[in-house]
């Protein structure tokens, strides 16, 4: 299955810099296909679309690929498109020697993990902002029904077995691609494990990584389910703060060097729950922080497809030479929030470990959908409808934000977020949680309050609103009720304040 449709290629340039933009775009590619970023054969974007990747003027482009042509670096054919020149020689990737230390796999009594079940069908007349997931409804149905006929088709035509439990090869190749061109990473098939879901991601990843009693560093603020997963397998999870700049580096500093860490779980794209972006400088600080202490980097960013921000940093792992990150991603939202897959990044030998964990509990794979999936990629039926949901995303972000100005301006604070696909809220006064989540149930609205996303359950006042489920008509029907049940618990408040001065 050959790719023929290229993602969109990200580069950093300085354009106040004294060097010609065509020569820094051209000095960039040669770079990339030395580190191994952009292999021999590789399909490189038209002109046109680089240049509105880049936000530059065209003819720029045009200077830069006339360069590298002229220097050997790509070749043209006609009809067919530009491609990196394939008489470049072998090119290394991610041929570091591991740091993976010797993982002691012990069993794990059943432990119960926080009941995660969500509802198959909504009640109606109900708004549920808990789901900051892609909407369903949006789903090409006839693209996505062509790709699983054609799977079934070559499945049972040719007798095809796909089981191999790190996933698909033309999928993983997929997303290595993908990954390499949009995120700035180097890495090949190899280092690619295919999920059902991010949940199993991070399970698989907690059961390769913990030992019992291993430090494990997560954000005060996060998924439940994740911190559990680790819990589950013995670890001693500690908490760091987080701001509007993403997690508190210097706090993981003072604690690495007081105990050994094995591991620092971030979300640096966007924050979970709070959707802050971690700057660059924190990033560069935290990847130098785990090559000082010998530490991991699980970098969870499966809401990597939604973002709203082109000048979003890389991520973490895009930094490392050294195999000290996992980055897990996942293409649920692009495909459907009901079509579950996830994948791990990592060094080699991590991730033939994680592909022998998962071999114990799914070593069927989704053998069909994985295919699937793949067709959808190389065919460009994927790109295509990324950008209609990108669309999509952002008007119902944009609706969303004015919404929440006209309905809770005086009551709330937020900032709008870069990427990810909710909005987090910080009351501006106190407001009674238990109140407000009672006002809500009878006014038939749903949300996810600050304290679910707590290690202790602490009262936070805050509530995370998601949007990109829902259209024009629910949103402004749902704030409206929100605004009620907030209301209606303020004015509760007030009355507990004022009850024994009026007595």
């Amino acid at each position: 299955m050959t790719m023929l449709r290229p993602w969109n290629l990200k580069l950093e340039l300085q354009k106040d810099a004294e060097q010609a933009i065509y020569l820094q775009i051209a000095q960039k590619i040669i770079d990339e296909i030395q580190t191994g970023r952009l292999p021999p054969s590789s399909v490189m974007p038209g002109t046109r679309e680089l240049a509105r990747t880049l936000n530059v003027n065209r003819k720029t482009t045009v200077l830069a690929y006339e360069e590298l042509i002229s220097q050997g670096w790509l070749a043209t054919e006609k009809r067919r498109g530009t491609f990196v020149a394939d008489n470049l020689g072998s090119i290394p990737g991610f041929n570091v020697p591991s740091r993976l230390a010797e993982h002691e796999k012990e069993s794990v009594a059943p432990t119960p993990l926080m009941d995660a079940e969500i509802e198959h069908f909504k009640q109606a007349s109900w708004v549920d902002f808990t789901e900051a997931t892609a909407d369903n409804r949006l789903t090409p149905l006839e693209t996505f029904a062509r790709a699983f006929r054609k799977a079934l088709l070559v499945a049972t035509r040719t007798n095809h077995q796909l089981n191999n439990p790190q996933g698909y090869q033309a999928l993983r190749s997929a997303i290595a691609a993908m990954v390499n061109m949009e995120k700035n990473f180097r890495i090949d098939a190899d280092q690619v494990c295919v999920l059902s879901s991010s949940q199993m991601a991070i399970f698989i990843l907690a059961r390769v990584l913990v030992r019992q009693d291993d430090c494990v560093v997560f954000e005060r603020l996060s998924n439940p389910l994740s911190r559990q997963a680790f819990e589950t397998c013995g670890a001693n999870l500690k908490y760091v703060d987080i701001d509007r700049h993403g997690v508190d580096v210097e706090q993981i500093a003072n604690l690495a060097s007081e105990q050994k860490i094995r591991a620092v779980y971030v979300t640096s794209q966007h924050q979970f729950p709070t959707t802050a972006t971690m700057t660059q400088e924190r990033r560069k600080e935290m990847y130098r922080l785990a090559e000082l202490h010998d530490f991991y980097i699980i970098e969870d960013d499966r809401e990597h497809e939604s973002y709203f921000d082109e000048t979003l940093p890389f991520p973490i792992a895009s930094l490392d030479n050294s195999e000290r990150t996992v980055y897990l991603g996942s293409l649920s939202n692009v495909l459907s929030p009901a079509l579950q897959i996830s994948y791990l990044i990592g060094g080699r030998e991590l991730i033939a470990q994680c592909k022998a964990e998962k071999k114990l509990i799914d070593c069927q794979n989704k053998q069909l959908f994985e295919y699937a999936v793949a067709e959808l990629i190389a065919s460009g039926e994927i790109q295509r409808h990324r950008r209609k949901l990108g669309r999509v995303f952002a008007e119902r972000r944009q609706l969303m934000q004015e919404l929440l100005r006209q309905e809770l301006g005086q009551q709330v604070d937020f900032d709008p977020p870069k990427g990810g696909l909710a909005y987090w809220l910080r009351f501006r006064q106190p407001v009674d949680m238990e109140a407000l989540a009672r006002h809500a149930l009878a006014e038939k609205v749903k949300f996810s309050q600050g304290s679910e996303y707590s290690p202790d359950n602490c009262d936070v006042q805050a509530v995370r609103l998601g949007f990109a489920n829902l259209n024009q008509t629910e949103l402004k029907s749902g704030l409206k009720r929100f605004k009620r049940a907030l209301m209606a618990s303020l004015l509760t408040m007030m009355f507990v304040v004022y009850e024994p001065l009026m007595a």
